[in-house]
């Protein structure tokens, strides 16, 4: 079982007739004697304590801050098979309350569309591109715990941004193949490209197998995703902070592409995945020195293995290699993940898992994806982070 995204929804009916336009407002329902609506209510909250053995030279104890969110989505019936659709999801840290992505009301996903059986779904807003939504479908830190993010989180598979002024479209299912395209307006004026986006996508789903491929660029990805927040470890010899601010690398464009895959068989589900990410800088007339190429190959292999209805063990290895043109530097990264997920039920699960890193080649630090409490990396090659906690879906 898929710990991120199992949901149990609350179903909340549109009654027009009998409450009133007042409370239809509230709903967020427009009365339609001819049409069936429905809003789900859903959310999930998970939290726990991480320690970690080395933060900049010291321990460090915090909370462990998971994927918790809540969300409304909902449909209508338009007839002849077709269906307005929406969602509105808002991400939140349970140890504080406050909002994640940077503060947004509805940060993870705010989008409304229309479906049709026979061709697809098309929907217009803040939204996740392929390589988030179906790509990273087979990683470890989609399935289960997002600490086990390739270091960095350089591949964008521990969701730190999604993709805003975007038309998404996705196909019907034909026989287990689905197709997707993607473009984001860049709503700067004189520019029509500056801080746009793209993104194209397949899966095939046909029982135990499932496989997912995608290709997503972005333009100026400092501006357009601002609330990105990779490892700046990763580029020691490009600048001392992160690539996606403006007085470091700040990269003209970002690429990542990949494909990977799960068999399940019995008690036991597989997975393996490659995925790259590239991140682009080009230089001026006048200052072509300053052009900068940042790309990283991530291989990961992982396993699920259910023991008993209740107990599930889970594991994941994981090889960054990386290259930074303007230098020379390849830093080389080494990770292994391990949980046991306990269900208490569907909707409740206890967790404990370890994930240590090594670095290897040109890089000199260890950096778990945001082990410390500001993601600070290790003072040494490795580093050691340990996590236990609750989830709950509702």
């Amino acid at each position: 079982m898929q710990i991120k995204h199992i949901r149990r929804h609350t179903r909340i009916k549109c009654a027009m007739a009998r409450t009133g336009v007042a409370a239809a407002a509230v709903l967020g329902c427009l009365p339609a004697a001819h049409a069936q609506s429905s809003v789900d209510l859903y959310g999930i909250v998970m939290s726990g304590v991480i320690w970690t053995n080395n933060v900049a030279g010291g321990k460090s104890t915090g909370m462990a801050e998971g994927p918790s969110r809540w969300g409304l989505r909902g449909q209508e019936d338009l007839g002849g098979g077709m269906k307005t659709v929406f969602r509105l999801e808002s991400g939140f840290a349970p140890s504080t309350g406050q909002s994640f992505q940077g503060g947004r009301l509805f940060g993870r996903q705010a989008y409304v569309g229309l479906s049709d059986g026979s061709w697809g779904t098309i929907t217009l807003g803040r939204q996740y591109d392929f390589a988030a939504d179906w790509l990273a479908q087979t990683s470890a830190p989609y399935r289960w715990n997002g600490y086990f993010a390739h270091p960095g989180d350089n591949d964008n598979f521990n969701y730190q941004f999604r993709v805003n002024n975007s038309a998404k479209y996705v196909s019907s299912n034909l026989q287990g193949l689905q197709l997707g395209a993607m473009y984001s307006l860049g709503g700067v004026a004189g520019s029509f490209g500056n801080q746009s986006a793209m993104s194209f996508g397949a899966k095939y789903e046909n029982g135990p197998v499932k496989v997912q491929a995608a290709y997503f660029h972005m333009n100026h990805p400092a501006l357009a995703a601002a609330e990105g927040n990779w490892s700046t470890i990763l580029f020691p010899q490009v600048s001392a902070t992160s690539p996606l601010h403006n007085n470091g690398l700040n990269p003209s464009s970002m690429d990542v592409y990949g494909i990977g895959g799960t068999y399940q068989f019995d008690k036991t589900t597989l997975g393996l995945l490659w995925s790259h990410s590239d991140y682009r800088k080009l230089g001026d007339a006048a200052d072509r020195l300053s052009e900068a190429n940042v790309r990283f190959d991530n291989i990961e292999a992982n396993v699920a293995y259910s023991v008993t209805p209740q107990i599930q063990l889970v594991g994941a290895y994981t090889y960054t290699v990386g290259k930074v043109s303007q230098t020379g530097f390849a830093p080389q990264y080494h990770q292994i993940n391990a949980g046991v997920n306990y269900f208490l039920s569907k909707r409740t699960i206890l967790y404990l898992a370890g994930i240590y890193q090594r670095a290897a080649g040109d890089a000199t630090n260890a950096n778990i994806e945001c082990a410390g409490s500001s993601c600070e990396a290790s003072s040494s090659k490795n580093q050691v982070s340990v996590l236990s906690g609750i989830f709950h879906a509702f």
